[in-house]
């Protein structure tokens, strides 16, 4: 098995960028989901309430973050912010996000017709997730729950044989594609070598709705989840790839073996 692609995301929600390489910290991928979008109330937003956020470009250039939606461009950089920390809302955690800069959050702002600001994840940062084996806990961006998402090719090519049209893999968001022959195979993985660097797989991964929007026109189309319900669907969830940790700073590449543990 071979590392087929490596994605980041660096502000939650956008289109996902793809990565020659990228370094593993326990907290993920350098540059991803340091960055998130919050509403008026600081609650996160995502494509759950903000489909849009798909066709939006967050790329790290440099010490430039590049966005790009349409015609519409524009840049920060990765040193600009304002200083003020708030208290935002994820999910069932409460964590500390600095806003970036009013004039950054209103170009979203207008971008997206909401009220909303942007906050980048402090260097101190204090979120972590308890963990069902392995370690305790882990450190963990601002992704929803865990901070590497794997997803195998042979399960998207058996989603795909029984989807009247087939649907391309970043509906499912992850980090590391991972050419395999068996479907769901990464569901049963402990630990895995992956180059020079060790990971954990700690779950399979419970899907929400996004995976029913299609990442080129930000269109909810229910497929998906549905097809998969009829053979994924176990205690009222549905599931495709899996949730997994870094065992220690490293570096993974495009092509890099693949070796069960």
């Amino acid at each position: 098995m071979i590392v087929k692609s490596i994605l980041i995301y660096p502000i939650k929600g956008m289109k996902g960028v793809a990565m020659d390489s990228c370094a593993t910290l326990a907290e993920g991928f350098e540059n991803d989901r340091r960055y998130m979008l919050v509403d008026r109330n600081n609650n996160f937003i995502s494509q759950r309430s903000h489909p849009k956020l798909a066709l939006i470009t967050a790329e790290v250039v440099q010490e430039q973050i590049q966005i790009t939606y349409n015609d519409s461009k524009f840049s920060f950089s990765i040193h600009e912010y304002s200083g003020d920390v708030i208290d935002v809302t994820l999910f069932d955690n409460v964590v500390s996000g600095t806003i970036v800069s009013e004039n950054v959050s209103g170009l979203f702002s207008d971008m997206l017709d909401d009220e909303v600001r942007l906050v980048k994840m402090p260097n101190d940062n204090r979120r972590f997730k308890k963990l069902i084996k392995g370690p305790e806990k882990t450190k963990v961006s601002f992704a929803d729950g865990y901070p590497y998402l794997i997803a195998g090719t042979a399960s998207l090519n058996q989603l795909n044989e029984k989807l009247d049209n087939s649907v391309l893999m970043d509906r499912f968001r992850p980090n590391i594609v991972i050419e395999t022959e068996v479907p769901h195979e990464e569901d049963n993985w402990e630990s895995i070598q992956i180059g020079g660097a060790q990971m954990m797989v700690i779950k399979p991964c419970a899907r929400c709705p996004v995976v029913t929007i299609n990442q080129q026109t930000a269109i909810k189309t229910k497929d998906t989840l549905k097809t998969l319900s009829t053979y994924r669907k176990k205690e009222n969830k549905v599931y495709f790839g899996a949730n997994a940790i870094s065992l220690g700073n490293s570096q993974i590449n495009v092509g890099d073996s693949v070796v069960t543990l």
